[in-house]
């Protein structure tokens, strides 16, 4: 079921339906969708599954591309065409987390507590923390002017979070985003103990494109 951009209600989706940037989508239980993209590319979404397409562009004749999709809830497999190379971006984003590769087959999980798993079977996949809002303007906004003080004492150094990070997970590697945004270190997996019907129907999918 897709929400058209500026639309409240939901629409079927049909074998051969175009679908834009800012559609949201939804599958239902036993319900699979695949899309090709302009640069040739798949990706494909489980089950139980909801997302919106951030951006879908493509220029012919620069091979520049810039795909983003949102996943909201559920799973996604991708596999990125590699004939473009670094040409443009394309990244597949969570509420904690955004995975941007080049030429590359990955999948990723999102959970109802916004945790994601996020394993890569070829290729490359660069996996961050996502952007944060930018607070200190909302903040100015609302805060009522205050009379300023005269000089006093403040604390000195002291260890911070790190709220920003990068990973760069190579192929058969995976990485896990808790729900507050922090991540493991990457970890290799095996394919033996990777089989299911979501990555099976995936793969079986890959090799007739």
């Amino acid at each position: 079921m897709s929400t058209p951009k500026n639309k409240n209600s939901y629409q079927k989706i049909n074998l051969g339906d175009y679908i834009a940037h800012g559609d949201k989508i939804s599958t239902k239980k036993g319900s699979r969708i695949e899309l090709k993209l302009p640069d040739n590319s798949l990706i494909r979404f489980d089950e139980l599954t909801t997302f919106e397409i951030v951006s879908v562009e493509f220029d012919k004749k620069t091979k520049q591309r810039n795909i983003n999709v949102s996943m909201v809830l559920g799973k996604t497999w991708a596999n990125v065409s590699k004939i473009f190379g670094q040409r443009g971006r394309f990244a597949v984003s969570t509420k904690t987390a955004v995975a941007g590769v080049r030429g590359t087959i990955y999948r990723v999980n999102v959970e109802k507590d916004n945790s994601v798993l996020v394993k890569v079977y070829w290729g490359e996949v660069g996996v961050s923390s996502a952007p944060k809002p930018d607070t200190a303007s909302q903040s100015r906004q609302i805060m009522k002017p205050t009379k300023v003080l005269g000089p006093h004492p403040v604390a000195g150094p002291h260890p911070v979070s790190m709220e920003e990070w990068t990973y760069i997970i190579k192929s058969m590697q995976q990485i896990f985003i808790r729900p507050d945004g922090t991540p493991t270190k990457p970890m290799p997996f095996l394919a033996s103990e990777d089989i299911n019907d979501w990555v099976r129907w995936n793969q079986e999918r890959d090799k007739k494109n």
